[in-house]
């Protein structure tokens, strides 16, 4: 899946897009992270189908949330100046699909965002993008509970 840089910030600033928010337990996600996220899955799958921008968005608890977003570049969609410096306009890009956590001690700008693969892979049902989404929630509850540590 491909878009251009100017069509993704349109849909971005306008507000073209209809986040779904879900509701996950920290344990759940911990203990199995690609069953918690089933339905966050079956979401994005849906909807991919019909745009190439989405956001689902994972209320763990009221300091912690997981996002996932579709994007060009590594930087979620608060930043579309930033999208914009750092892409062509006119460019077709590749769509790929980011996690974002949010949580006030992950580090110092409380956001972390990492690229899980690329949209066409996660359409395809890759199991590596899917196991990559399952790796990366459980090391960024390992980084809150080492911060806790401290």
């Amino acid at each position: 899946m491909k878009i251009k840089s100017n069509d993704l910030l349109e849909t971005i600033r306008d507000e073209n897009f209809a986040p779904e928010t879900f509701k996950v337990t920290s344990t759940k996600l911990k203990k199995d992270p690609k069953g918690a996220l089933k339905s966050v899955f079956g979401y994005l799958q849906t909807a991919l189908k019909e745009t190439a921008v989405v956001e689902a968005d994972v209320a763990i608890r009221k300091d912690v949330v997981l996002k996932f977003q579709t994007n060009i570049i590594n930087l979620p969609f608060n930043y579309p100046n930033k999208i914009e410096q750092l892409t062509e306009v006119d460019t077709d890009y590749d769509v790929n699909l980011y996690a974002i956590f949010e949580a006030e001690e992950i580090n110092a700008s409380h956001l972390r965002i990492d690229l899980m693969g690329s949209v066409d892979n996660f359409l395809a049902g890759d199991a590596d993008v899917y196991q990559n989404i399952a790796d990366w929630v459980i090391l960024q509850f390992e980084k809150l509970e080492t911060k806790k540590e401290k």
